[in-house]
């Protein structure tokens, strides 16, 4: 087999192994050694294309280890989604090598500013799929990651290039050895873990505890939840489940997972919906106690009838509604959709399913009694720059909502999970996570989780939860890495084709 091959086959596998198994999360910083190994061989072969061919070998391994589960639920869906994500990438490894040989200068500065630029778009546009974002890697040990409260995501994704390359640099030069590139290396690894060590010894700010419950009804997606002659009776068994739990510990709040009402609620006249009503009957019987959870909602704007996927909040008579922003593309909104609305009809099925929405949304969070209740709505639990930025200086707390079973046993919910200890660790505040089948938990502002229910368990997790306020800076400034890298990687990219024009004109 081509030596280049065997090489494209090793850096897929260790940048699709800490996604398939994050245990072997450490093998991120070695993952990019033998594609940049490549990249200093192809860079001046004659066939312009050869590393874009290297390049999508490994980054289809590297997206079909990290979530072949998909196929659980739509075979069709995860095609298209490794297809779509390997060529994406690929050609952004390649505009680096391009950027780099033309301009003469070290991949280090071109693979920083076009990758971390890429990985801010890709969470930007309608084909937005952040979740092979490097800094991703280290979702399953958040006791390396304290600094994310600073950087998000993106930091962690810098720090795994400036390793990688750092490492590449001393194995090339390996006969002209010196000991500063060493040292570079250990402050490079040791000073992010040192200051992640100091804070998770440090004390959280406490401001006020709060009660809550949540309930994991554990309905199988496949052949129970979605099933409409049983959704009255899966709701009447959820009301009861939570009257006893009010009825027992009176809690602060009670949470229910994603679309835990199936029936659209109008936001217009909700009194409507039997649904609502039954929840509505529920808060009066307990005022202390407010109410979060998942319903498909709907709502005419302009003569045109829009549905949503919605966290619904009930601290009082009148509901609150939030919208899910950050819907999956292809399965819950059409991409494009101003030029290719026509085809929102041809949505992908998840598991007898189908659901296209409308993004509109008005809400940043819930308010009660001055306290702050930021809601995610699954998917959106990826993208840590939509949820810090939502988060206000009052106290308060993050409530995710979702329905991991369509992945089944498979590694997928396990890091849909990790993923949320991520969002604590940027935001600094507890995070609350409510799942119909999956993991439900209470995680701390560092990660740690405090509780959490077992996998595919019919289930309630009651507690205390500790409300912080403030906003880190992360939450204050976005993913202001990822904006930068962005804006110079344009100039960068058009300065490239500008000497590449130059260039061709002065060797005529």
């Amino acid at each position: 087999m081509n030596k280049n091959i065997q090489l494209s086959i090793l850096s897929g596998i260790l940048l699709g192994a800490p996604f398939c198994i994050p245990q072997l999360f450490f093998l991120i910083f070695f993952a990019w050694i033998p594609l940049l190994w490549i990249e200093e061989k192809t860079s001046h072969h004659p066939n312009p294309y050869l590393l874009f061919n290297y390049a999508f070998l490994s980054f289809a391994i590297w997206n079909t280890m990290a979530y072949w589960w998909v196929s659980q639920a739509q075979l069709i869906g995860v095609i298209l989604i490794i297809l779509i994500n390997s060529m994406l990438l690929a050609l952004i490894f390649w505009l680096i090598s391009k950027a780099k040989s033309i301009l003469k200068i070290s991949i280090l500065f071109p693979f920083l500013i076009i990758w971390l630029g890429f990985e801010y778009f890709h969470t930007r546009w309608d084909l937005a799929w952040p979740w092979l974002n490097l800094g991703n890697t280290f979702a399953s040990v958040p006791q390396w990651v304290q600094w994310y409260d600073f950087t998000g995501t993106r930091g962690g994704s810098l720090w795994i290039i400036l390793v990688n390359i750092s490492l590449f640099v001393i194995i090339k030069r390996s006969k002209n050895f010196r000991y500063r590139q060493i040292v570079f290396l250990i402050l490079l690894l040791g000073i992010p873990l040192l200051y992640s060590s100091i804070r998770m010894d440090s004390r959280e700010v406490v401001l006020e505890q709060k009660t809550f419950a949540l309930i994991q009804p554990n309905l199988d997606p496949y052949t129970e939840k979605f099933v409409p002659e049983n959704e009255r009776i899966h709701f009447e068994e959820f009301i009861a489940t939570a009257d006893s739990i009010c009825e027992l510990i009176h809690p602060d709040y009670l949470f229910g997972p994603e679309t835990l009402i199936l029936q659209s609620i109008d936001e217009e006249r909700p009194d409507s919906s039997y649904y609502f009503r039954q929840l509505l009957n529920l808060k009066k019987k307990y005022p202390k106690t407010s109410f979060l959870l998942g319903v498909h909602s709907k709502k005419e704007i302009k003569e045109k009838e829009e549905s949503y996927n919605t966290a619904l909040f009930l601290s009082g008579s009148t509901p609150e509604y939030y919208h899910k922003t950050k819907l999956v593309p292809l399965f819950e909104r059409m991409p494009f959709d101003k030029y290719l609305g026509f085809l929102k009809e041809y949505s992908l099925e998840i598991g007898g399913y189908h659901g296209t929405y409308s993004s509109r949304n008005q809400k940043k969070y819930f308010l009660s009694d001055s306290t702050a209740i930021v809601p995610v709505v699954c998917f959106e639990s990826i993208f840590g720059d939509y949820c810090a930025q939502r988060v206000p200086e009052q106290s308060g707390f993050l409530c995710m909502i979702t329905n991991d079973g369509w992945w089944k046993t498979t590694p997928g919910y396990l890091h849909h999970f990790n993923f949320s200890r991520l969002r604590a660790i940027e935001t600094r505040r507890h995070y609350i996570r409510v799942a119909n089948n999956g993991i439900s938990a209470h995680i701390n502002s560092k990660g740690t989780v405090i509780a959490k229910t077992k996998w595919w368990h019919k289930t309630i997790l009651s507690g205390e939860l500790s409300l912080l306020n403030g906003q880190t800076f992360y939450s204050e400034h976005g993913d202001y890495i990822g904006r930068i890298c962005l804006f110079f990687s344009l100039l960068l990219l058009m300065f490239v084709k500008i000497r590449a024009y130059t260039t061709r004109l002065s060797k005529k």
